[in-house]
């Protein structure tokens, strides 16, 4: 890479030499005799314009992207037609007034347009090869155009160029109007925001650390350009000067790396680490990398057929490309590493598979149980105050405590029953309750007395109030022994869901503030029997 770097190097100090060496002859020119003069001139223009072709014809094979080469090159040609122009008008119509000034107009074409061609170009910069720029960048044309027609018409308006005062003609002295400055500035502002654009959009951190050395390069040129205006600097002219900076500018960039070439890619394959080799038709090897192997041709040819082992851990792979093929070496070593683990893997999983079965048969064991003890105990605590009450009953005995045990066991097994049903539903037909109240009256007449039961409609109720409904009878039915004497029943599905009791000779009430949150209770007296009545206020209407 540092013999790359010398060539790059030298052939920019040859160039800066040959630019040296035009201004050497332009100054032998204006102080030779006719003849030598005019080798001298030959000589300068020659230099000038062979340097900017040859930069165009080094941007057409170093920039890939096809936009962008397009509007360099048209930077390079504006160029080239700058320099023609200026040999034309001083050697060729030296004794037309007319055509010289006209041609010395012409100068401010090229002038105004290659900062425009550079800004387009810098524009592309980052699109695919498909992709232009947006249709409104080309409205710049307009402003463009209208400083060319402003420059061309300079006889007319004196905007641009002015006969100084006491001056014959123009071409004898002038000075400049705001119209040149226009010029100026229309040019200068688009090669800053051009080097701005190429600065934004460049994405190689390591590159963007060097874009001081475009911002000297467009400075100094600048200088260059401002000394020769005022005839400080006189070794070379405005043009040169000014096609001077525009290649300066753009080489720069592509020297830091701000714009991707294409340049020294022959390099980069030798350089790289994949071990690959470039072979022409007859199978001579054009490109190899360093690490790539020696190829006999029985190999390549084997190779070009299908992938071949090298060894155990190296693969040679190949595929045509045109007018030759190439070929890659591929370390399958990891592979060979991944398939001996797999193997081993796969003989771990076949001895593990029944332990997984049996883990999971295991698994499936325990969350049956773990759901069988929660319903346990979800269940004996809906019915723990009666599981109590029946062990208190049971160690004092009695005839009488023994009709309570009994009653108190119907509800702890219908009211079991009734949570497993609403368990897995979010509403159950209300024939489930008349059937959990039907037996806790069947042993309410065991214990003495009179009982009946009316069921008024049909269809479902909400899980929830049908088990607040059963809780209710329970409590109220134990509430009201042991002188209850007649208790009749009545659960109504219609409109609303209810359960009405009408009690004889009740001992008492149980506390209202239970149910109170969920349904209404109403009391009062028919006929001397006291009656209750629980409806649900929301969630208990029948479906």
């Amino acid at each position: 890479m540092n013999s790359i770097k010398r060539k790059t190097t030298a052939k920019l100090c040859l160039a800066l030499g040959l630019f040296i060496l035009a201004g050497v002859f332009r100054q032998i020119d204006y102080e030779s005799p006719p003849l030598p003069a005019a080798v001298c001139f030959v000589l300068t223009n020659l230099i000038y314009i062979g340097l900017a072709m040859a930069w165009g014809f080094s941007i057409s094979s170093r920039i890939l992207h096809r936009n962008v080469r397009r509007y360099l090159l048209l930077g390079c040609a504006m160029a080239v037609m700058w320099m023609f122009l200026r040999a034309v008008k001083y050697r060729f119509f030296l004794t037309d007034p007319d055509i010289t000034r006209h041609l010395w107009y012409l100068y401010y074409v090229p002038q105004i347009l290659a900062p425009l061609f550079s800004l387009f170009a810098a524009l592309e910069l980052g699109r695919r090869d498909g992709d232009a720029i947006s249709a409104r960048w080309h409205l710049l044309f307009i402003p463009a155009a209208l400083l060319i027609c402003g420059v061309m018409t300079n006889d007319l308006h004196q905007m641009v160029f002015r006969a100084a005062p006491g001056a014959a003609t123009l071409e004898a002295d002038y000075t400049h109007g705001w119209l040149y400055f226009l010029v100026m500035a229309w040019t200068i502002a688009l090669l800053l925001i051009t080097g701005t654009i190429i600065y934004r959009k460049c994405r190689v951190f390591e590159s963007r650390k060097y874009a001081w050395v475009p911002l000297s390069v467009f400075l100094g040129g600048f200088a260059l350009c401002a000394l020769s205006f005022a005839n400080i600097y006189t070794f070379h002219k405005m043009p040169e000067c000014f096609c001077l900076t525009f290649a300066a500018l753009w080489e720069s960039c592509l020297q830091v790396g701000l714009l991707t070439t294409n340049g020294h890619y022959r390099y980069f394959f030798s350089e790289s680490t994949v071990a690959a080799q470039i072979v022409d038709g007859q199978g001579h090897p054009v490109y190899r990398a360093k690490n790539a192997p020696v190829l006999s041709p029985d190999q390549l040819a084997a190779a070009a057929q299908e992938a071949i082992l090298l060894d155990a851990n190296t693969r040679l792979q190949s595929a045509p490309i045109q007018d030759g093929r190439v070929y890659w070496v591929e370390d399958i070593s990891r592979i060979n590493r991944i398939r001996e683990q797999l193997a081993e893997i796969n003989a771990q999983l076949s001895e593990e598979n029944e332990l997984i079965q049996a883990e999971n048969a295991l698994k499936r064991q325990r969350a049956q149980i773990e759901e069988k003890n929660r319903l346990m105990d979800a269940m004996t605590g809906l019915v723990q105050p009666q599981l109590q009450q029946i062990n208190r009953l049971l160690e004092n005995g009695g005839a009488k405590n023994l009709k309570s045990v009994c009653l108190l066991g119907a509800y702890v097994k219908r009211r079991v029953n009734l949570a497993l049903i609403c368990e897995k539903k979010a509403a159950v037909p209300v024939e489930e309750l008349t059937h959990c109240i039907r037996e806790s009256l069947a042993y309410l007449t065991q214990y003495g007395a009179v009982c009946a039961l009316h069921q008024e409609g049909s269809g479902s109720v909400d899980s929830r109030a049908a088990q607040l409904a059963y809780d209710y009878f329970e409590d109220c039915l134990e509430a009201a022994l042991p002188s209850l004497t007649a208790l009749m029943a009545r659960v109504e599905c219609g409109e609303r869901f209810s359960i009405r009791l009408m009690m004889e000779d009740a001992a008492g009430l149980p506390d209202a503030d239970k149910y109170a949150r969920l349904g209404q209770i109403t009391t009062d007296n028919a006929d001397g029997e006291l009656c209750v009545t629980l409806s649900f206020s929301q969630g208990g209407e029948c479906l």
